[in-house]
C-alpha cells in the first residue's frame, strides 16, 4: 500500500469546524487564545469561559452568534484597530458578503447551504445591531466615535456621487447592498430611531448652500431616501417635519425655512438672503463688475444658474411627488405645504419682515416646484378644471383664505355665504344618517343594537383641486414680486410658461363660475365667483403685465382666453368690485398693443376676436368713467394714470375701421348714458392737465430765471438752493406728465368730435364744451401766451403750436355737426374767456404756424356766427329785463328753461345744469344726498310760468317797438 501524500495527510474539518472558521471571519473573535494575536481580532475570553461551563464547544456557530456579535460589540477594551461599534459592523457586513460568495466554490450542497444559512443569519443580525447603534449610540458605548448618522449620510453621499462631478465625495462607499438592505429588509420601528439623527445631518449638510454649492448630491440622498417608503415615513414623523421650536426675534415662517427638513433644501438658492447669507456668494462669483463685463459672460453665468436651479427644481418636485403617491405620507405632505402658506401669509404685504417670513428664495424654489406639480393637469386643463371645487376656500380645513380680500364680496357675504354651505352639508348630513338608520334597522332583525355617533361631513377633495388652490396661494406669496425685483427669473422661459399655464387655468375656472365665456354677463353675480380670493384674478394680469415686458415671452403663447377674461369683466362693477384690479386689466391690454408688443399676433387678436370686436370699446370707456371714484385716498392721482393707459388704448382702437364702428355705434347708443360721462370726465381731465401744465410752466421759468442770475443764485444758502432744484426737477416731472395727459385728451377729442360731434352738441354739455375750448383759446393765443416760452418745451411735451391747431379743429368739427346752430351761442355766452378778438388773434397764429387753410377758413366763419350770436344774446335780454328771482336757476343765475325739482333738498334747477353736475357727482349739490337723473322731478308749473313770462315780455317789447315806430311815424307826418 503506498505511503499517504502530505496533502491527504491533514485531517479533514468538519462542518462545525469550517463554520466557525467563517463566522469568527465575519466577526474578527477569537474563543481561543490566539498562536499569533492580530491587533484587529478581539480574544473573547469571557464568552469561552461560558460557553465551557455550558458544556458547549469553543466554536462560532450559529446558535451562539448573536451572544458572539453582542459580546464583541460590549468589549470594554475594544482592539486598538477596531473600529467604533456602527463602523464594526458596516465592515462585518462587508465580510459576511465576501464570505458569502467564497463558498459558492463549495461543491457540497449540503455543506454549502448550511454555511449560506449561517452567515444569512449573521448579516441579519449584523444590520439588526447597526440600525439599533444607529438609532442609539449609547447601546455600545465608544468615546469619541463619530455619530452612527455622520457614517450613514456619508455613504449615502458617497453613493449618490456624480461621475461628472469633480467635487471629490466625503468618504469611501459603503460595502455593495449594505445601504438597501439596512434601509429596507426593516420594520419601521427598527428604522425610525436611526432615521432622525440622520435626518437632521442631511439638513445641516444643504443649510448654508447657495445654488453654486454642493447640494445636488444630498438632493440626491434625499431623493433615494423618500423612495423607501420606512424612509419616507420617517421623515414626515420626524420632529422637524414641521418644526415646533421657537426661535427668539424669528417669525414660525423664517423658522419653517431655517428648521425644517425640506426648508433647507428650498433655502438653496441664486438670490441672495441678506440675514442667513449662504455660500458661495452667486453676486459675488457670478455677477461682480457686471457693468464692465461682456453682455456674453453674464449671458454665461444666468445660463449656469438656470441649470442648477432647474435641476434643485426638479429634485425637489420628484421627493414631494413620491411622498404625495405614497398613502402612508401623502397627507403630511400637503399639510407641510399648508403649513408654509398659512405661517407666511404676511410676505402678500407690501412691506416683508425678512426675520418673521421665510426668504424670497425659497418661495420661488416652491413656486417653481408646485408648478411642475401641477404640469399633469396644465397640459390637460379641459377636462381636469372640473375637479377644481370652488367649496375648497371655504371648507378645507387646511389653508385659510377667510381674511383673504374677496373679489366682489364683504367679510360678512362671505361668512353667511359659507354657513349657507354649512346648512346644506348638516341637512345632506342629516339624510345620509337617517337612510343608514332605516337599513339598520331592517338587517337586526327587531333588535337594537346599534350605537350612532353623528359626525360632520368632512369634503374629500381632490389632489388636483388640493395642488391648484395651494399653487395659487405660493404664487400670490413669492413668485410675481420676485419676477419683478430679480431679472434673471424672467430669464428662464420654461418657468414663464408654467406660471402663464397656470394663470390660464385660473382664469378658465374662474370663468366657469359664472356660465362661461359669454357676454353680457348674468345681472346677478354668482355667490361662487363673488366669494373667491381677489388675489387669484389680480396675480393672474401682474403675471400677464410682467411677461408683456420680457421680449418674445408671449411670443408663443395663445392669449385668447386672457383677452375674453379682460374684455368680460373690465368694464362690470357687479362682479369686480376693485377699479385697479380692473384698470390692470387694461394694462395688460396696452402692453399688448402691436407698436409695443413687437408681436404680430397681437395685432390679430385686437383686429379678428369676436368679444373684443362687440365689447372692448364699450368697456374702456366704461372703465373711464367709474375710475373717477376708486374710494382711494390717491384716487385723484391715481386716475389720470389709468386714463392715460385707456387713451393709448383707445386711439389705437380708433384707427381700426371695425372698433370705430362700434364706437360710432355706442355714441349714438349710450349718447346721454356712458358716453356722456366719458365726454365729459374726458373735457374735465383736459381742462385740469393744461391748466396744471400752464402754471407748473411759470413757476419753473421763474426758477429758470433764479439760476440765470448766477451772482445772485450762488449768493443764497446751499440748502436753498438745493432745495429750489428739488423743487424744479419735481415740478419738471409734473409738467412733463400732465401735458403728455393732456396732450392725449386733446387729440381724443380731436378725433372723436369730427365722426361723432353729436353729444358735443348736447343741452347739457354744448356749453361745457364751448367754455373749455375758450378757455385753451385764451392760454395759447392770449395776451400772456408769450409768457409760457420755456427753454426746451419738448422736454416738457408741451408743443403749442399743435394744440392750437388741434383746438381750432375741434371747434371746426363741431361746428360742421351743428345742425340746430348752438355752437356759436354757447361760444359767445362763456363770460369768462370770449372776446371775438381773441378769434382773430388765434387765426392770425394758426395762418403764420402753417395751419390748415381749410381749418383756418371755417374757424373764421365760426367766429363770425359766435359774435353774431353775442349780439343776439345781448338783446334778447334786453327783451326779458329784470328776471323774477323763482325763474333763475340757484346755480348759474341764468333763466331756467326746463326746470327740474331735486327730491331730497326741493331744490328746483336747471336741468341742463344739474345733469352736467351729476356727470361727474352723484350727489344733490346742496345736501349731498344720493342723486340720479332719472329721480329728477318735472317742475311742469313753474316752466309753463317762464314760457308765459318770456312770452309777455317779447310781446310787450313787441308793442313797445310798434309804438316806437307808430310814434316816429306821426312825428315825420307833423314835419311833412
Amino acid at each position: 500500500m503506498a505511503s499517504p501524500s502530505p496533502a491527504s495527510a491533514r485531517p479533514q474539518r468538519s462542518p462545525d469546524e469550517v463554520e466557525d472558521i467563517i463566522l469568527r471571519k465575519i466577526l474578527l473573535v477569537s474563543l481561543t487564545p490566539p498562536a499569533n494575536p492580530s491587533p484587529a481580532v478581539a480574544y473573547l475570553e469571557l464568552t469561552a469561559a461560558e460557553l465551557l461551563s455550558e458544556s458547549r464547544p469553543l466554536l462560532a456557530l450559529r446558535d451562539a452568534a448573536e451572544r458572539l456579535l453582542i459580546d464583541r460589540l460590549s468589549l470594554p477594551d475594544q482592539p486598538a484597530a477596531s473600529p467604533p461599534p456602527f463602523a464594526f459592523l458596516v465592515a462585518a457586513f462587508g465580510r459576511a458578503a465576501d464570505e458569502a460568495r467564497k463558498i459558492s466554490t463549495i461543491r457540497d450542497a449540503g455543506l454549502r447551504g448550511r454555511l449560506a444559512g449561517s452567515i444569512a443569519h449573521l448579516r441579519g443580525l449584523i444590520l439588526s445591531y447597526a440600525r439599533i447603534v444607529a438609532g442609539n449610540p449609547d447601546t455600545f458605548p465608544s468615546p469619541g466615535a463619530s455619530h452612527p448618522a455622520a457614517d450613514l449620510l456619508v455613504f449615502l453621499l458617497a453613493e449618490a456621487a456624480d461621475p461628472l462631478d469633480p467635487t471629490p465625495a466625503p468618504g469611501a462607499p459603503p460595502p455593495p447592498g449594505f445601504i438597501d438592505e439596512f434601509f429596507s429588509a426593516a420594520d419601521y420601528e427598527s428604522i425610525e430611531p436611526a432615521m432622525g439623527e440622520l435626518y437632521e445631518r442631511l439638513r445641516q449638510s444643504v443649510e448654508k448652500v447657495s445654488a453654486l454649492g454642493d447640494f445636488q448630491r444630498p438632493l440626491r440622498v434625499l431623493r433615494r431616501l423618500v423612495g423607501i417608503p420606512n424612509c419616507a415615513k420617517a421623515l414626515v414623523n420626524h420632529p422637524k417635519w414641521i418644526p415646533k421650536n421657537q426661535i427668539m426675534l424669528i417669525g414660525e415662517g423664517r423658522v419653517m425655512e431655517l428648521s425644517s427638513i425640506l426648508g433647507a433644501f428650498f433655502h438653496v438658492s441664486a438670490i441672495r438672503d441678506r440675514e442667513f447669507a449662504s455660500k458661495p456668494d452667486v453676486g459675488q462669483q457670478c455677477f461682480s463688475e457686471a457693468s464692465s463685463r461682456r453682455p456674453a459672460d453674464l449671458l454665461s453665468s444666468f445660463a449656469t444658474i438656470k441649470s442648477v436651479m432647474n435641476g434643485l427644481y426638479d429634485g425637489l418636485k420628484d421627493v414631494l411627488l413620491i411622498l404625495l403617491k405614497n398613502l402612508d405620507t401623502r397627507e403630511k405632505v400637503l399639510e407641510y405645504i399648508a403649513e408654509v402658506i398659512n405661517k407666511n401669509a404676511s410676505r402678500s404685504g407690501m412691506q416683508v419682515d425678512p426675520l418673521k417670513c421665510a426668504s424670497t428664495g425659497m418661495f420661488v424654489n416652491l413656486s417653481s416646484v408646485m408648478l411642475r406639480l401641477c404640469e399633469p393637469f396644465l397640459d390637460n386643463m379641459e377636462s381636469k378644471k372640473d375637479k377644481i371645487d370652488v367649496k375648497y376656500i371655504f371648507c378645507n380645513s387646511r389653508i385659510d383664505f377667510k381674511d383673504l380680500t374677496a373679489i366682489n364680496a364683504s367679510s360678512d357675504e362671505v361668512s353667511s355665504w359659507i354657513e349657507t354651505i354649512n346648512n346644506e352639508h348638516a341637512q345632506n348630513n342629516a339624510s345620509e344618517e337617517a337612510r343608514f338608520v332605516e337599513s339598520q334597522e331592517a338587517t337586526s332583525s327587531g333588535t337594537n343594537n346599534t350605537t350612532l355617533v353623528r359626525c360632520s361631513k368632512k369634503e374629500n377633495f381632490s389632489f388636483i383641486c388640493e395642488c391648484f388652490f395651494m399653487t395659487a396661494r405660493v404664487l400670490n406669496l413669492g413668485l410675481l414680486k420676485a419676477i419683478s425685483d430679480f431679472k434673471h427669473i424672467s430669464q428662464d422661459g420654461a418657468f414663464i410658461q408654467r406660471a402663464l399655464s397656470f394663470y390660464r387655468l385660473m382664469i378658465l375656472w374662474s370663468v366657469d363660475l359664472v356660465g362661461g365665456f359669454k357676454m353680457p354677463l348674468p345681472s346677478q353675480c354668482p355667490k361662487d365667483f363673488s366669494c373667491i380670493p381677489e388675489h387669484f384674478l389680480d396675480d393672474a394680469m401682474d403675471l400677464l403685465v410682467l411677461t408683456s415686458r420680457i421680449p418674445k415671452a408671449l411670443e408663443s403663447f395663445v392669449l385668447d382666453d386672457f383677452l375674453s377674461f379682460i374684455i368680460m369683466f373690465m368694464g362690470s362693477t357687479s362682479y369686480i368690485k376693485n377699479p385697479y384690479l380692473r384698470a390692470k386689466m387694461v394694462e395688460v391690454l396696452n402692453c399688448w398693443m402691436p407698436q409695443r408688443s413687437g408681436l404680430n399676433s397681437t395685432a390679430s387678436l385686437f383686429e379678428g376676436h369676436q368679444l373684443c370686436l362687440d365689447y372692448l370699446v364699450r368697456n374702456l370707456l366704461k372703465l373711464y368713467v367709474d375710475i373717477e371714484f376708486t374710494g382711494s385716498h390717491t384716487q385723484f392721482f391715481d386716475k389720470f394714470n389709468i386714463r392715460h393707459n385707456i387713451a393709448e388704448l383707445l386711439e389705437y382702437l380708433w384707427d381700426v375701421p371695425s372698433h370705430r364702428n362700434a364706437w360710432r355705434q355706442i355714441a349714438k347708443e349710450e349718447e346721454k348714458g356712458v358716453y356722456l360721462n366719458f365726454l365729459n370726465f374726458l373735457i374735465n381731465d383736459s381742462i385740469y392737465l393744461l391748466d396744471e401744465s400752464l402754471n407748473k410752466i411759470l413757476e419753473l421759468k421763474e426758477i429758470e430765471a433764479e439760476m440765470a442770475n448766477t451772482v445772485e443764485w450762488e449768493r443764497r444758502p446751499a440748502q436753498e438752493r438745493e432745495e429750489r432744484l428739488r423743487v424744479f426737477h419735481q415740478w419738471e416731472n409734473i409738467v412733463r406728465f400732465d401735458m403728455k395727459l393732456a396732450n392725449e385728451d386733446v387729440g381724443m377729442l380731436a378725433f372723436t368730435s369730427e365722426q361723432i360731434p353729436a353729444p358735443f352738441l348736447l343741452p347739457e354739455m354744448v356749453e361745457r364744451v364751448a367754455s373749455m375750448l375758450n378757455y385753451f383759446l385764451l392760454q395759447l393765443a392770449g395776451p400772456q401766451r408769450k409768457s409760457l416760452t420755456v427753454k426746451d418745451p419738448e422736454k416738457y411735451e408741451f408743443k403749442p403750436k399743435q394744440l392750437l391747431k388741434q383746438i381750432a379743429t375741434i371747434y371746426v368739427h363741431i361746428s360742421r355737426g351743428d345742425k340746430e346752430a348752438v355752437f356759436p351761442a354757447a361760444i359767445s355766452k362763456d363770460g369768462r374767456a370770449y372776446n371775438d378778438q381773441l378769434f382773430a388773434s388765434a387765426a392770425n397764429i394758426l395762418r403764420r404756424i402753417g395751419g390748415d387753410p381749410q381749418i383756418i377758413n371755417e374757424f373764421t366763419q365760426l367766429a363770425g356766427k359766435a359774435k353774431a350770436a353775442a349780439f343776439e344774446a345781448m338783446d334778447a335780454e334786453a327783451i326779458l329785463g329784470d328776471i323774477p328771482d323763482e325763474f333763475l336757476d340757484p346755480i348759474q343765475c341764468t333763466l331756467m328753461k326746463d326746470p327740474v325739482i331735486l327730491p331730497s333738498s326741493k331744490v328746483t334747477i336747471d336741468r341742463p345744469v344739474i345733469i352736467r353736475h351729476l356727470l361727474s357727482d352723484s350727489t344733490d349739490p346742496f345736501n349731498r344726498s344720493h342723486l340720479t337723473q332719472d329721480m329728477l322731478i318735472p317742475n311742469t308749473e313753474l316752466k309753463l310760468q317762464i314760457e308765459e313770462f318770456v312770452r309777455s315780455q317779447q310781446s310787450r317789447k313787441r308793442t313797445a317797438a310798434e309804438s316806437e315806430i307808430g310814434e316816429a311815424d306821426g312825428t315825420a307826418d307833423m314835419v311833412e
